[in-house]
């Protein structure tokens, strides 16, 4: 199953509060027809976190990101030949009508969950895009989050689910190279839940590990809530 993940920056003059309504209704049953995919996360990035350093991966002024989309596909040709429908260019067309189409950023992926306790309704989820140290090759990379970080990150108090979405191999060097070399999201039961987690000895393990493989002062970090639009059976 290959795992589709969709970064967007709200259109200039829509309020964050407005571009939320919008993606979550209008745009949400445009791509309910589309049968291609088999399940579509919105995951809106928390009005709390806009113009407040204060929050965890909060700004002082625009978050990175507005929100995150995850959709998940059968097949990379179920994938093209789907997205060639006319409901799923319906839906294509509708992103500029709230999103910034220069800053939307896709990445195709593969998932590998690691913790997978039950989420509650409200939940924080955090997710943070990371890109390797230089040097580093994506072989070499994906093996020691996989193996060695992602242990380690699955042990923090509080610590609720635990995703890592590797890029697929054969996108380096084409013309859709990654966005990132990885996207790891984690969920909380609250904000306080996640700044607690954020003062225990496992969690500075996780960001004393962070250096043997990633370029820490590239990561990109965004807190949201998440919506589910549909799900449907592969």
């Amino acid at each position: 199953m290959i795992k589709g993940l969709f970064f967007a920056k709200r259109k200039p003059g829509i309020t964050p509060r407005d571009f939320q309504r919008y993606w979550r209704t209008t745009h949400a049953e445009l791509t309910k027809p589309l049968t291609h995919i088999l399940c579509y996360i919105q995951s809106h990035t928390l009005l709390q976190s806009y113009g407040n350093p204060d929050v965890p991966g909060g700004c002082e002024s625009d978050p990175p990101y507005d929100g995150m989309a995850a959709m998940w596909f059968n097949s990379l040709e179920e994938r093209r030949v789907g997205n060639l429908t006319p409901a799923a260019q319906a839906a294509i067309d509708d992103q500029a009508n709230f999103t910034e189409l220069s800053a939307r950023r896709f990445l195709l992926c593969h998932e590998v969950v690691l913790k997978d306790r039950p989420v509650t309704p409200g939940a924080v989820h955090l997710i943070a895009l990371g890109e390797r140290k230089p040097g580093m090759s994506v072989a070499d990379f994906q093996q020691y989050w996989r193996e060695h970080h992602g242990p380690l990150a699955t042990q923090i108090p509080g610590l609720r689910r635990y995703v890592q979405n590797h890029p697929m191999p054969e996108l380096y060097g084409s013309r859709n190279a990654p966005l990132c070399d990885c996207v790891a999201e984690a969920w909380f039961d609250s904000l306080q839940a996640l700044q607690q987690a954020n003062q225990t000895p496992e969690m500075e393990a996780v960001r004393a590990d962070e250096p043997n493989f990633i370029d820490t002062a590239r990561t990109v970090i965004i807190l949201t809530e998440d919506y589910e639009i549909f799900r449907r059976r592969s």
